[in-house]
């Protein structure tokens, strides 16, 4: 019997690093749009849907196909909220809206918006095939972290990782 698989997609209206990046336009349709039409293109998800504080985001998401059930609270909307409680909030909403709980909830970021309906499937896939309580998506990076670097408040690069430091 296949798992029932409920996916939420959380998207805040308030960004301070890139304003308004869940309607930012990526070739040619909001970042939102992309996560949302490839888990409504999985066979495996029950239903999809977007937790958001936004009503733009909200009408966005209804318009390509999604659900949006209820406007994320203004305390889970912040900078410092913690996903698990956005996360927790769509559960009690199930837990109230639906007769049945999903056997599985599946985190969907619109911030990834190259991860296909088949990346989707495979991932509920792994869930089913070992009864795993999480399954979480990685890829391999193309250097080291030893030579990452970050960009200091001057706009200067700098290693990510001290060199200077003996052992």
């Amino acid at each position: 019997m296949q798992a029932l698989v409920v996916a939420v997609i959380t998207a805040r209206g308030g960004s301070k690093g890139i304003p308004g990046k869940n309607m930012a336009g990526v070739a040619g349709k909001p970042l939102i749009a992309w996560t949302i039409e490839a888990a409504l293109s999985s066979s495996t998800l029950s239903r999809v849907l977007v937790s958001t504080d936004s009503h733009e985001i909200a009408q966005v998401a209804v318009d390509c196909g999604a659900e949006v059930p209820f406007i994320r609270p203004a305390e889970l909307a912040t900078d410092d909220a913690p996903h698990i409680a956005v996360l927790e909030h769509a559960v009690q909403w199930l837990a109230e809206e639906s007769p049945t709980l999903p056997d599985y909830l599946m985190t969907l970021q619109p911030t990834s918006p190259l991860r296909t309906a088949l990346d989707i499937d495979r991932a509920v896939g792994i869930a089913e095939a070992h009864e795993a309580i999480a399954v979480v998506s990685v890829c391999e990076t193309g250097h080291h972290p030893y030579l990452a670097k970050t960009i200091t408040e001057e706009g200067t690069l700098k290693d990510f990782i001290r060199k200077d430091v003996e052992s």
